[in-house]
């Protein structure tokens, strides 16, 4: 399996200096909101530390089809996306958020977004949810990311009443 990361890391690799203009690791790292070790883990021997959606949006900036990453492990090569397949990726502000969280805001479509507060104050915090999907979604798949947010928003309702109950006791 190592191999197989040894393998997939010289393929990302080969790929971002394949670019024109070419790209180096550093403006690699800026347009995916991560650090430049993050972008040499992943082309070297260490890609196995990298978070597989951190993986994946590389793989994607690179303008590789959503299942390259699996090919290359498996073996074989990347497949380039076509033009209508290519993520649309738009800039977030700094906002201190994890590089993770911050490539699928740029690429996912935001269905919804709902603040818990935490207790009666600002100072006691919140919880900021926002719901997502992919940019293709159909309605059918809208409608059950819906039907699962809803379950889940009960949920984090109750931990926002119980932080309420605990600030006035």
């Amino acid at each position: 399996m190592d191999s197989d990361f040894a393998r997939l890391g010289e393929q990302l690799k080969a790929a971002r200096l394949a670019r024109r203009p070419r790209v180096s690791q550093t403006d690699a790292a800026a347009a995916l909101g991560v650090g430049r070790s993050t972008i040499q883990k992943m082309e070297g021997d260490s890609v196995g530390q990298v978070t597989r959606t951190t993986v994946q949006a590389y793989a994607r900036w690179l303008h590789w089809t959503e299942d390259s990453v699996d090919r290359v492990l498996a073996g074989g090569d990347p497949a380039m996306a076509t033009d209508g397949e290519k993520p649309t990726i738009r800039p977030v502000p700094d906002l201190g958020l994890s590089p993770d969280v911050e490539y699928e805001l740029r690429t996912g479509k935001v269905l919804g977004s709902q603040v818990f507060n935490l207790g009666p104050d600002d100072s006691d915090g919140q919880i900021i949810v926002v719901l997502q999907g992919k940019k293709d979604a159909t309605p059918e798949e809208v409608e059950r990311i819906a039907a699962r947010y809803r379950k889940a928003r009960r949920h984090l309702q109750g931990i926002a009443s119980e932080a309420d109950e605990v600030a006035e006791s």
